[in-house]
């Protein structure tokens, strides 16, 4: 188990990088949760942003995969079909903010989820400044 996790501890601060799947931009630009949106749940935040709660079925999955190159029911389980903007960061479940993401990249695009929300959370980060650092993480690993 401790070798497990110096490896870990080994990769994580390593200077190995690499590029991972992007979005489509043109099908999946982001959207932001409002008030008329029709999974809108609350206002958030010091800023007071709309939120809405997941609600991503098998009907929007099927167009998701779809659009991104029929990708069959039977090899969903190897993406998550991910919000662009993040639903704590007041993105939407509209469709044009959801995309199929790879799952190993899902998990290190939590990271900077994370970070936004949290920041959103304590009223250091701007909505706009959640979506600019998403954006830019996405530009980020586009280099790599």
């Amino acid at each position: 188990m401790k070798s497990m996790f110096t490896a870990i501890a080994i990769l994580l601060s390593s200077q190995v990088t690499f590029a991972i799947t992007q979005p489509n931009w043109t099908q999946t630009p982001g959207v932001l949760c409002s008030s008329h949106d029709p999974n809108f749940d609350t206002y958030d935040y010091p800023e007071h942003i709309a939120r809405c709660t997941r609600n991503v079925g098998d009907q929007e999955k099927t167009q998701i995969a779809k659009a991104y190159g029929n990708i069959p029911k039977a090899n969903w389980s190897k993406y998550e079909f991910d919000h662009l903007l993040p639903l704590c960061a007041g993105g939407s479940d509209d469709i044009h903010n959801l995309w199929p993401q790879p799952i190993d990249e899902a998990h290190l695009k939590d990271v900077i989820e994370d970070e936004v929300c949290s920041g959103m959370r304590a009223g250091t980060l701007t909505q706009a400044q959640a979506v600019q650092k998403v954006h830019d993480w996405f530009t980020a690993q586009e280099k790599n």
